[in-house]
């Protein structure tokens, strides 16, 4: 059955704030609503992550924390397992991350 998950702007002022959009033991999908200067800090993970940004502009880290790209609406990026990454917001951003398979079951290393 078909599912449609509209995107809300769910922003803290504060923090970073997460919204699992589909749980399936396949994959995760979770938005993160990130106010301008706040990160998700740079972590490793044991799945597949593809991350696109929805609104905004962040810099994302890209295989370490001194390399990095700044995606735009409309960009993307796709992690392999155990891919150092993470994301700081230029701006007031919405990210999308469909990570494979689902990591709650995982241990993440930070």
């Amino acid at each position: 059955m078909a599912v449609i998950k509209k995107l809300e702007e769910k922003f803290d002022s504060e923090s970073v704030t997460t919204e699992v959009v589909y749980n399936h033991p396949n994959g995760r999908v979770v938005r993160f609503y990130i106010p301008t200067g706040k990160e998700v800090k740079p972590h490793k993970s044991k799945s597949s992550v593809f991350v696109t940004v929805l609104k905004g502009a962040l810099v994302f880290y890209i295989g370490k924390e001194d390399t990095h790209e700044t995606l735009r609406a409309g960009d993307s990026v796709y992690y392999e397992p155990e891919e150092l990454h993470g994301f700081k917001a230029l701006e007031d951003s919405v990210v999308e991350a469909i990570i494979s398979p689902d990591p709650s079951s995982q241990r993440l290393s930070l």
